[in-house]
């Protein structure tokens, strides 16, 4: 009885957690593998007993194949632990495990080239299912000016009913879920580190706030008792991309860390806009994206008004 309210709390089903975490242990089994079964009708139980049903041929899925076969009663037994303990911690801190299977599981992460089999999420699950939903990044050092169009940006989309998403960093993340919050609206931390973690750790207080505030939902691909790292760090960021229908980089170098968004909406083909270049070095990446051809690009003035905005805004939706 516990386990079955435990499933119940948590939104998953210990059977196939631990056998998405099986898979997670053959090399090469990523994402994009595993919405392909899902999208078959082939669960991961299925595939561990039946790894001939993959439906992936050549040499690829030879290998793959193999080495799913080739898991062996140890690797099975260590995954069950590891579920047994992710839902336990889930209970614990009142959240919830999505899977494809899950009515929250975010549409435009499923349909992302990271679509994470398994995702860990606190807060308000509603606002993950809302189409209209931008990334807002920028620097930590973020100046003035950009500062206040970044504000007046997040304050105004979400005002008008799009979920902003970011990471939860300091300066253009943290003023983006602030004022999504302010405006009435809502807003999606993606985080680089378990959902029991919060980082950086000099935005606790803005972590307790979300943690109560009904307009505000955390996600993580990275399991509970997961620290922040470089490799993490970007795994966040390309799901951020993921969770939204366009990027904002409000302010970056060209070398900067907020870059990494833009690449991945390159990657990912979204559309992405940033404020006017003020000839710096500390916005050059925003002359970087201006000068980008592979994907729609829009410039914003940095001290423009509501109609510029609203002229993209209407453009993304259009798209949806």
């Amino acid at each position: 009885m516990a386990l079955l309210q435990a499933e119940r709390q948590v939104g998953v089903k210990l059977d196939l957690l631990s056998s998405w975490y099986s898979l997670d242990m053959v090399k090469g089994f990523g994402p994009q593998k595993a919405k392909d079964i899902w999208r078959e009708g082939i669960s991961p139980e299925t595939l561990l007993e039946h790894p001939q049903l993959l439906p992936h041929t050549g040499a690829t899925g030879d290998r793959l194949s193999h080495a799913i076969d080739s898991l062996s009663e140890d690797d099975i037994r260590l995954a069950r632990k590891r579920a047994l303990s992710q839902m336990r911690r889930a209970a614990k801190l009142d959240a919830t495990i999505l899977t494809y299977d899950h009515q929250s599981y975010p549409v435009l992460i499923l349909e992302s080239n990271n679509p994470s089999p398994v995702l860990y999420a606190r807060g308000n699950l509603r606002i993950l299912k809302n189409p209209k939903a931008i990334a807002c990044v920028g620097t930590r050092q973020i100046s003035n000016a950009y500062s206040n169009a970044h504000a007046r940006f997040t304050t105004h989309a979400a005002a008008n009913g799009w979920t902003i998403v970011s990471g939860f960093a300091l300066g253009a993340d943290t003023i983006g879920h602030r004022s999504a919050i302010a405006a009435g609206g809502t807003t999606i931390c993606v985080m680089p580190s378990g959902l029991d973690r919060p980082f950086p750790p000099e935005n606790r207080e803005l972590w307790r706030e979300l943690e109560t505030c009904d307009q505000a939902a955390m996600i993580s691909e990275l399991p509970f008792g997961t620290s922040a790292s470089s490799m993490n760090l970007r795994k966040r960021n390309k799901l951020i991309v993921a969770s939204a229908q366009a990027v904002l980089v409000s302010q970056s170098a060209e070398k900067g860390g907020a870059m990494n968004a833009f690449r991945f909406a390159v990657e990912q083909h979204k559309p992405v806009a940033t404020f006017e270049w003020d000839e710096s070095e500390a916005t050059s990446g925003n002359r970087h994206i201006a000068n980008e051809h592979r994907i729609p690009t829009t410039v914003l003035a940095v001290n423009g008004d509501q109609g510029s905005w609203n002229k993209w805004l209407e453009k993304l939706s259009s798209l949806i």
